[in-house]
């Protein structure tokens, strides 16, 4: 296969920081090509690199065997480079149609824009990606596995010859990720060529040819991925074997400590269960099966139409997220960017936002103990970063995750709900925070956890949970010994 695009020593630097240093990266034509590495690995950069979002320093890169020159994003598109970013950038308001076409309205003669024509074209587009979808559906009202196939549409519709994904999967339910590969096997199958990102080993099997691993922005290994098994690539990634461990059931004589009963409300239907003190509870189910919902109302952020619950025996009352944060209740929310921190504020700042009153004497507060309970969390969450008073921004997915963790720590939460911890995190930082769950949980605290991951649920919990239809519809005391059953559940109810 000849190679439609290179890239040869690339080099990128920020502020105190090597984001590449002389990466080599080759794609070939009407390839999947997987891009993976930790975060801040210089996955990203390299591809934003490729779509004209940053110039390199130094460095070349070849289109056709051509040394070509982009420094701005209409450059990548006018070289067939279409990159569709994690952050989805369509319009809601506009129809999928509108989006597809959007700054190239097929205007004929007298400048009036043909509606039909644009339908009509979105339409074929869609035929041709198996997609029955009306091309005339507001944005807002599409499925987030609808609005994915609208970005690959875009795509398509400029006449790219590359395609980069970033985190494709990421908001899909199970069967739009399977939708989605199957698309792919269908651009590949045209003559497209496709760079894949994604944390998720078990994708990048289910799609890729190749895999590039990069690690602190140097290039580690390229190489098919049938040559490659799963916990060399591992170690590729992380510089370290990861074992993979099944937690050992043990039966549990735990003293209660949340007592949920009849918990209702538009999206979950009496719903009732228990934790005991320093037990992990999972949470499994399809998207939409009610678990975010259900940690959601515990945490007092949706209300309850009927349903009562206790916490060591005494009936509580949490109208609003502030009395569950007084009570001693944590959420790790799904979304960490928009709902578990404040990504302009400092390490520092986030950390320290439920806990100010106990750094407090009236209206002073002790700057040197809140540092000291910092450092201390830092240390013992292996938080990478330059100083506790950079921007919260600036880190890395797993560890925002890490200081949203350590702001429940620091506040002493006996009550730790995490609502899908891992998402987009890298393999190496998703098994630390296993580790701090078990740590967690060995200290006494409870912790409930809402996933879509099998793996995960058998790697870190005590018992299992099975929602569907906002229902807990079966319960599972040995989760490692039931995957299947556990599976099976979850999709049919």
């Amino acid at each position: 296969m000849s190679n439609i695009l290179e890239m040869k020593d690339v080099s990128k630097s920020f502020p105190g920081v090597k984001a590449l240093q002389n990466v080599n990266f080759s794609l070939e034509k009407g390839e999947v090509h997987c891009l993976i590495g930790a975060n801040g690995a210089g996955k990203s950069t390299l591809m934003k690199i490729l779509a004209g979002v940053y110039t390199k320093d130094e460095g070349e890169i070849l289109l056709e065997g051509k040394n070509v020159s982009i420094k701005t994003p209409s450059d990548s598109m006018a070289l067939g480079i279409s990159t569709i970013h994690q952050e989805l950038s369509l319009i809601e308001e506009l129809s999928l149609a509108e989006n597809i076409f959007l700054g190239d309205y097929l205007k004929p003669g007298g400048g009036f824009i043909n509606w039909r024509k644009i339908n009509e074209e979105s339409k074929k587009i869609f035929s041709l990606l198996g997609i029955s979808a009306s091309p005339n559906l507001q944005t807002s009202e599409a499925s987030m596995g609808l609005k994915q196939m609208t970005e690959i549409a875009k795509a398509i519709k400029s006449e790219c010859k590359i395609i980069v994904m970033d985190e494709p999967s990421t908001a899909l339910s199970s069967d739009e990720v399977l939708k989605l590969f199957d698309v792919i096997e269908l651009l590949k199958n045209q003559g497209y060529t496709i760079v894949y990102i994604s944390h998720k080993l078990d994708e990048l099997y289910a799609v890729g040819d190749r895999v590039t691993v990069l690690r602190n922005g140097k290039w580690i290994i390229t190489d098919s991925l049938k040559n490659i098994k799963q916990p060399e690539l591992i170690y590729h990634i992380t510089g370290r074997s990861i074992e993979k461990e099944e937690k050992v059931h043990v039966t549990s004589t735990k003293e209660e400590f949340l007592r949920v009963e009849g918990f209702t409300n538009t999206k979950i239907k009496d719903v009732s269960f228990t934790v005991g003190k320093g037990e992990i509870l999972g949470l499994y189910g399809l998207v939409g099966s009610g678990r975010t919902e259900l940690l959601r109302a515990i945490y007092g952020a949706d209300a309850i139409q009927s349903g009562k619950l206790y916490m060591n025996g005494e009936k509580k009352s949490i109208p609003s997220p502030s009395f569950a944060v007084d009570l001693g209740i944590g959420l790790v929310p799904e979304n960490r960017k928009t709902e578990g921190a404040n990504l302009e504020l400092s390490i520092l700042e986030n950390a320290m936002l439920p806990s100010l009153h106990s750094f407090s004497k009236g209206s002073f507060v002790n700057q040197k103990d809140m540092k000291i309970a910092m450092k201390d969390a830092i240390q013992k969450l292996n938080i990478k970063a330059s100083s506790m008073h950079v921007p919260m921004g600036t880190l890395s997915g797993g560890n925002q995750q890490k200081v949203i963790i350590a702001k429940w720590l620091i506040h002493n939460s006996k009550l730790l709900l995490f609502d899908e911890p891992t998402q987009g995190i890298d393999i190496g930082a998703k098994d630390e925070i296993y580790n701090i769950m078990k740590e967690i949980s060995g200290q006494g605290s409870s912790i409930i956890m809402a996933t879509s991951e099998i793996e995960e649920l058998i790697t870190v919990c005590d018992r299992v949970l099975i929602m569907f239809e906002g229902k807990v519809i079966k319960e599972f005391t040995r989760p490692a010994e039931n995957k299947n059953d556990i599976m099976n559940f979850a999709v049919s109810g």
